[in-house]
């Protein structure tokens, strides 16, 4: 039938389902729409006894086969749905491109992969496995919901609610969340309902309510030291020590990311010295992205989660490289010490002692040059 975007659907798309799906794409928010738009278009209700969930990890093609020829016992069709189809080996796929030739007319199969991608010995079978999709159904491509979708999205459906949200505090919102669409959703629905019944969200409603990720604690954590402010850094730091779990497990966990911030920094400073556009990754020269960090991949951070590109940029200002060469030494020492191999007190007084570190060593904190894009 066809392949086309998720957000192409048109009214005449659902009017009569096709047999088969085939959804590529590792967005869960939109999954979960389709999923909810289908249900309503065949009709069938959450949970009915005409709708299987299945996985392919659990699941034989042949066992498949015989799901969908059962007859629909409430609704005039039946839903299947096969998670993880991607998991199954070449063999598998090549039975399962001979199956959907075969789909009863009272049945509706959709493929769901799972995020790990096919093996290359699987990657022939895959491919016939699309185009069968392409050939008796419809292949569905699901766009990640980032950056300015997800922001304007967020805008939409505060609208929708009869609230304003402002696109900059969407996005600060995603930062709490690490850009992930479905909290960032999720969380949002706890917005609206804590501000009826006013009409404007702000940044202390948002503040309020969501619960910042880890990550999202340590970005703050490290805009206090690259401020040189050892008061502020050292609250976020005992706030952290507060999740209720224990001192030891926090300590590494946090010391691993705010290492990953550095990482981050040390790229984009790199990006800086050669005059690359940070806000522009895609126009990035590949011969200046062979020298960037590779753990975390700061080319595609910058791409996958564009709201950071900002902060990013003004912590990067703010540190010279050889105040960032003075910060991995630090961080060499803090894990040294969380291991044992240096003398110590306990993990909170190690982590206290790194924030005092990052905030004292090294040249006065001073804004560096801007650059464009």
């Amino acid at each position: 039938m066809a392949v086309k975007k998720y957000g192409e659907l048109k009214a005449s798309d659902w009017r009569t389902p096709a047999t088969v799906y085939l959804l590529e794409g590792e967005e869960p928010v939109l999954q979960r729409e389709f999923l909810t738009q289908l249900r309503r278009a065949l009709p069938i209700a959450p949970s009915s006894i005409d709708e299987a969930v299945l996985d392919a990890r659990e699941t034989p093609v042949a066992a498949l086969g015989g799901v969908m020829q059962t007859i629909p016992m409430e609704a005039e069709r039946r839903l299947v749905i096969l998670h993880a189809v991607n998991r199954y080996n070449a063999s598998d796929l090549q039975s399962l491109a001979r199956l959907i030739e075969s789909v009863p007319s009272f049945a509706c199969l959709v493929l769901l992969p799972s995020p790990v991608e096919e093996s290359e010995s699987a990657k022939a079978a895959w491919n016939a496995l699309t185009k069968a999709v392409e050939k008796h159904g419809m292949v569905i491509k699901l766009t990640a919901l980032t950056g300015a979708t997800l922001t304007r999205r967020m805008v939409e459906i505060s609208q929708e609610a009869g609230k304003r949200l402002r696109p900059e505090d969407a996005e600060y919102l995603q930062t709490l969340v690490d850009g992930a669409a479905d909290r960032a959703l999720a969380e949002l629905e706890k917005v609206l309902l804590y501000v009826e019944p006013r009409s404007e969200i702000d940044r202390l409603d948002i503040d309020m309510c969501v619960s910042p990720s880890q990550q999202a604690q340590v970005f703050k954590l490290v805009d206090s030291v690259v401020a040189r402010d050892s008061r502020a850094a050292m609250r976020q730091l005992r706030l952290m020590f507060q999740s209720g779990t224990r001192a030891e497990e926090t300590a590494m966990k946090t010391l691993a990311l705010i290492a990953r911030q550095y990482r981050l920094l040390w790229g984009v400073r790199t990006l800086m010295q050669y005059q690359q556009p940070v806000k522009q990754p895609q126009k990035i020269s590949p011969a200046v992205a062979q020298k960037l960090p590779k753990d975390p991949d700061v080319l595609q951070t910058l791409i996958r989660q564009p709201f950071l590109q900002e902060r990013l940029l003004k912590q990067a200002e703010r540190l010279s490289l050889a105040q960032l060469c003075h910060a991995f030494h630090a961080i060499e020492e803090t894990d040294l010490a969380l291991k044992g191999l240096r003398p110590s007190v306990n993990a909170a007084e190690i982590m206290e002692r790194l924030i005092i570190r990052l905030t004292t060593d090294g040249e006065p904190a001073r804004p560096s040059y801007s650059q464009g894009g």
